[in-house]
């Protein structure tokens, strides 16, 4: 069986406490694109009518320099989780219907904590090297799931350091093969292809970076790292998802499989 992967990751592993790598399996490539497409033209229609509204408001105060600012961006919309809003709050709830609609679906997250005592990466500086090595070893985690399915893996495109020699795609593939090598239940042929691609023009990668985000919201809540702003902006969305996958927080590890599949897991 084929399968579509969209991998994304949050956090800065130099300056944040928290990373984490969201991977999407997803088999009904065209059937879920098309639903997330039709829901996501009235949200933009509803974000783009704030936009409106606020620059006319700008405008009226004598804020010019700023609403010409707002006008001049080449910003494209997405549905990620950091632009939810109270008035696009119901089409994000809509993609997590759309997540749930098919039992075939997927979604894991890693989770790397830096204050936790069994962290020894010592290349926190390097974030091709972080993105690229958690993203491998996500990718062959659910390998071990599906070991007779063949995969095509789609990341979020992230610029290349100079002193890198390989393209992102080739390095993640390097790094898959290295852990194939020492798991003999996956096979790395079955993974036929690496392609990254900018989260504005996916809707499935944007889908992605909702779910990884609504978990790290949680751990940050859980902390104390989240403000009241933030709270009132994205708990109702939230715990949409805890009460779906019976949890009262995402920030545990657990595993839920009776809907669809979803875990959420501390490296």
């Amino acid at each position: 069986m084929n399968r579509f992967c969209f991998v994304d990751s949050s956090g800065i592993l130099a300056r944040d406490r928290f990373f984490g790598v969201g991977l999407l399996v997803i088999r009904n490539v065209g059937d879920m694109i098309d639903k997330l497409v039709k829901n996501w033209q009235p949200a933009f229609s509803v974000s783009k009518n704030n936009k409106k509204v606020h620059i006319e408001k700008l405008i009226a105060s004598g804020n010019k320099d700023e609403a010409i600012r707002i006008l001049s961006s080449n910003s494209h919309f997405e549905m990620k989780f950091d632009n939810l809003r109270k008035s696009t709050e119901p089409f994000y709830k809509k993609m997590v219907d759309i997540f749930l609609s098919d039992q075939e679906n997927r979604f894991s997250t890693m989770l790397i904590d830096k204050n936790n005592p069994s962290f020894s990466n010592s290349n926190t500086h390097d974030a091709w090297e972080n993105y690229t090595y958690y993203t491998a070893n996500l990718i062959t985690k659910e390998m071990t799931n599906m070991p007779n399915d063949n995969m095509c893996i789609i990341v979020d495109e992230i610029s290349k350091p100079a002193n890198k020699s390989l393209s992102l795609e080739n390095t993640i593939l390097s790094k898959l093969r290295d852990e194939t090598i020492s798991n003999v239940d996956i096979k790395f042929d079955n993974v036929f292809g690496v392609l990254s691609i900018e989260s504005h023009s996916n809707m499935l990668m944007q889908l992605t970076d909702v779910l990884l985000g609504a978990v790290m919201y949680d751990f940050k809540k859980d902390n104390g790292m989240t403000s009241e702003l933030i709270e009132k902006r994205k708990d109702v969305f939230v715990d949409k998802i805890r009460q779906t996958f019976m949890v009262n927080t995402l920030a545990k590890n657990f595993e839920h499989t009776t809907q669809v599949y979803f875990k959420v897991f501390e490296k």
